[in-house]
């Protein structure tokens, strides 16, 4: 565990750029909510908020894709798996170095949310949402990092994007039945579909299905990377 944890941490600290962007958005947030009449405008706040939201996802993919790359590239790996490590302590540690990176900007954007949308008249169940997106984050970053062990970055991504798009335009055309097969765009739509008009409601089956797909897609990488030469240079 200590290897993993290890590994974790270095992948945050070497992903802090993207990071500190991320962050500045929700800081932009927090300003905006500090101008009265900005944040009156509950429609333009909200916006912004689940613009956040998709942004999360799209970094959390752009970090999948790219980890084991970058790590090749750099060399790393192989010192890294000199040590004793497995292929599967490495792959966990990756993807966890990904969900503590999620959920710092998660949990800055359920804060800053609660503080700037939530108020009288306003029962907004920001945390339910909050935990909808960390969870979207996280399947489509394993997504991300199976096709990471198989591809490089650029198709890695063009592949998961697929992978999470068919499911997307399958629930938008023909039912939400279809977005259960990888739940990422159903649990991201929790949000974008929210409003303060309408009360939603936790989708806890959603929730339980991307968290039991996540953990066969971290087995599926883990089993895929074993077989993979890593002392192959990378362009």
């Amino acid at each position: 565990m200590r290897a993993v944890g290890l590994i974790a941490i270095n992948f945050v600290r070497e992903q802090r750029w993207p990071i500190l962007v991320l962050m500045i958005w929700v800081v932009l947030l927090a300003i905006l909510g500090l101008v009265g009449s900005v944040r009156n405008d509950v429609g333009f706040m909200l916006f912004t908020f689940k613009q956040l939201g998709v942004y999360g996802v799209a970094f959390a993919i752009f970090f999948g894709a790219s980890a084991i790359h970058n790590e090749r590239k750099t060399r790393r790996i192989l010192a890294v798996l000199s040590k004793g490590v497995s292929r599967s302590q490495y792959i966990s540690g990756l993807l966890i170095g990904i969900m503590i990176a999620v959920a710092i900007f998660s949990i800055s954007m359920g804060v800053t949310g609660t503080w700037v949308l939530a108020g009288p008249g306003k029962p907004a169940h920001i945390w339910d949402l909050i935990a909808c997106l960390m969870l979207a984050c996280v399947l489509s970053a394993s997504v991300a990092v199976l096709f990471s062990t198989i591809l490089n970055p650029l198709f890695a991504t063009l592949a998961t994007a697929i992978t999470l798009g068919v499911p997307a335009v399958a629930t938008l055309q023909f039912g939400s039945h279809w977005g259960r097969a990888i739940p990422a765009y159903s649990l991201l739509d929790q949000l974008l579909q929210f409003s303060f008009e309408r009360r939603s409601t936790t989708p806890l089956g959603l929730m339980v299905l991307a968290f039991i797909e996540a953990i066969l897609l971290w087995l599926a990488a883990s089993w895929i990377f074993s077989r993979r030469d890593v002392a192959v240079s990378v362009d």
